[in-house]
């Protein structure tokens, strides 16, 4: 009987043993599962055997004692540095000074876009070690702009960057990123020079040129404006004198007229009414005797 009762309690706690083993061995598998998101890739580190060769996409994945999984995002991230603390994914003043060629230093707000391919997970991991991604560009991409942005920003003046050249200066910190971080396994897609935040004297410098500029544009409409006036005038006067000779040559035309017209009334009132006693023709030769003379000159004195 006390055998009987011994082997139905060993039962008894078998029953109750294994199940609780195996809810023990379930929970402590289901604590080791980590996800990997949407758009990034894992690597496992182990402590005593070091990185594991294989990358992992996205799915929930076993992670065992003294492993860590690392992932990195596969799709575009953007890396804002910003000196308003309450903007960008890092909640920090971490705006990013830049020395310009006029040594004026200003504080701007700097957005990079970047993302780790899968094939550079291995380069990334050797080159920043067992950190996560957000250590990498809080720390390691941000240090690598500010870089890159003074050595850029040495070749423009303060005015230049903060107004015509920010596009092309960001091209250029763009560029330089894109080599200095690409050794390293980032890709950097886009780097953009933002907002800006002048010292008081560049300010002032800022105000004094744009008043400056202003007047200048000021003055540049007003000749523009005495040019056209000028221009105006002389067309007027072209206008006037070409009117007047115009003008005047109908007058003189029309005076030789009536001039003309003027002689043949004075030769029709000084005319008696009488046609002479000689009517010469073309060609016609007269003979004119002593009588003739004698009897025209009578008439004449009559």
């Amino acid at each position: 009987m006390s055998e009987s009762i011994s082997t139905t309690t060993k039962v008894k706690i078998g029953c109750i043993a294994v199940p609780t083993v195996l809810l023990v061995v379930g929970a402590f598998l289901w604590s080791r599962l980590e996800w990997i998101p949407a758009g990034h890739v894992g690597v496992i580190y182990n402590a005593s055997g070091g990185i594991q060769n294989k990358v992992y996409k996205p799915s929930r994945v076993f992670v065992g004692l003294f492993q860590t999984l690392y992932t990195y995002p596969t799709r575009l991230q953007a890396a804002i540095y910003s000196s308003d603390s309450g903007w960008g994914e890092e909640k920090s003043a971490d705006g990013i000074q830049i020395t310009t060629s006029d040594q004026a230093t200003t504080l701007f707000d700097v957005a990079v876009y970047y993302r780790i391919r899968s094939e550079n997970v291995f380069t990334a991991f050797r080159s920043f070690g067992a950190i996560d991604i957000g250590d990498v560009q809080s720390q390691h991409i941000r240090r690598a702009v500010r870089e890159a942005a003074n050595a850029v920003g040495t070749q423009y003046d303060v005015f230049q960057l903060l107004g015509e050249k920010r596009e092309e200066a960001s091209q250029r910190i763009n560029e330089r990123l894109r080599e200095n971080l690409g050794r390293k396994g980032v890709t950097i897609e886009r780097t953009m020079l933002l907002g800006a935040a002048p010292q008081a004297d560049i300010n002032q410098k800022i105000t004094t040129r744009v008043n400056s500029l202003t007047q200048l544009t000021i003055s540049r409409l007003l000749a523009q404006i005495a040019e056209v006036s000028r221009q105006s005038s002389v067309i007027r006067a072209q206008s006037d004198a070409r009117a007047r000779n115009f003008t005047a040559a109908q007058t003189k035309d029309k005076s030789l007229e009536l001039m003309e017209l003027e002689l043949q009334e004075d030769a029709i009132d000084a005319w008696s009414g009488k046609l002479p006693k000689v009517m010469v023709k073309p060609g016609q030769t007269i003979v004119i005797n002593g009588d003739v003379i004698s009897g025209a000159a009578t008439g004449a004195r009559r």
